[in-house]
């Protein structure tokens, strides 16, 4: 059997979620992961988008998949698509750009209806719910520190990039702090692709972004937050290197 191009596994996927209503996976959606491992294997600089892929597709064999895993994998291949359409300036850019969206926009999705299943067991929810964005952040910015204290072994790629994406959901909505979503999105991609060199200087230039940011504002909410946060930052930047 000869082997599909990128462009029509590509196509077929975007065709198959516009085709699937909201909160439902696409009826063929296991076997287009497959296509993509087959299609990716052959490509090179897709190592790492395979590697996630394979991952997605070994948690869906699974009699019980983990809906968090799940939803973990499909962030992190949203974010790995979404540099690659930013690093090509191919005609198929837009529809690789398209695919992450819509892959992000499947995993939000995904952890509502998570959500959904344990309220209507009678579980609590185990998201906190906050006042306002700025109590969310002062949270983040504690729970990141500790988090990044533990160091490398203590963090996978995947919860990474999972918190890198609760901080772009917080600092939105916070206009105090929407300086950082441009930063936070290029050291999430990075992180996605596996590109460890790119995710050491991004996160040196966060930390100096977050410090400058805390030292032209000493008596702002977050300024000792942000300084701590800087000083974590680079301590876990290091070993990268």
């Amino acid at each position: 059997m000869a082997q599909a191009h990128p462009q029509t596994v590509l196509q077929n996927t975007l065709q198959a979620f516009s085709q699937t209503e909201d909160n439902e996976v696409p009826a063929n959606g296991t076997d287009l992961v497959k296509e993509w491992m087959s299609v990716l294997k052959h490509t090179d600089g897709t190592e790492a988008i395979h590697a996630k892929l394979t991952d997605l597709y070994d948690e869906l064999l699974n009699p019980s998949p983990d809906p968090q895993r799940v939803k973990e994998c499909i962030n992190t291949l949203a974010g790995q698509m979404q540099a690659m359409a930013r690093a090509t300036e191919s005609e198929t850019a837009e529809q690789v750009a398209q695919l992450a969206d819509t892959l992000r926009a499947f995993a939000t999705d995904l952890g509502r209806i998570n959500d959904d299943d344990q309220l209507a067991q009678n579980e609590p929810d185990p998201t906190p719910v906050y006042a306002n964005p700025g109590d969310h952040l002062q949270v983040l910015l504690t729970s990141t520190q500790e988090t990044l204290a533990g160091g490398l072994s203590a963090v996978t790629p995947e919860q990474g990039v999972s918190m890198l994406q609760e901080w772009m959901s917080v600092v939105q909505a916070e206009p105090s702090a929407q300086w950082l979503e441009a930063p936070l999105r290029e050291l999430t991609d990075a992180l996605a692709k596996g590109d460890m060199r790119s995710t050491e200087r991004l996160m040196r230039e966060l930390a100096g972004t977050a410090q400058e940011y805390a030292n032209n504002n000493d008596n702002g909410p977050f300024t000792t937050g942000l300084t701590n946060l800087a000083t974590a930052l680079i301590q876990f930047a290091g070993p990268l290197s």
